[in-house]
């Protein structure tokens, strides 16, 4: 069974600097992991994005629980100047 942070590291190889859907990235993950997923469905995966927002490794605009109204994105960088 893959583990969390397998899934994890699946989930951020799709998402970049731009904003993406949460349902792009859901989807595309689930594709690319194939039978590996293990039954696991698209809420799951969903969840995982979810935990990696609020625990700020990536940033998202939205309501977390709505996929296809939220987007995601890599942290932007910060000037300290």
């Amino acid at each position: 069974m893959i583990s969390d942070e397998e899934i994890d590291a699946a989930l951020m190889a799709h998402i970049t600097l731009q904003w993406r859907k949460v349902a792009r990235v859901v989807g595309t993950t689930m594709m690319e992991l194939g039978e590996k997923r293990s039954g696991r469905d698209d809420l799951y995966f969903a969840g995982r994005v979810a935990f990696l927002a609020v625990t700020r490794v990536i940033e998202y605009d939205g309501d977390l629980g709505q996929m296809g109204q939220c987007e995601v994105r890599l942290p932007q960088a910060q000037d300290d100047a």
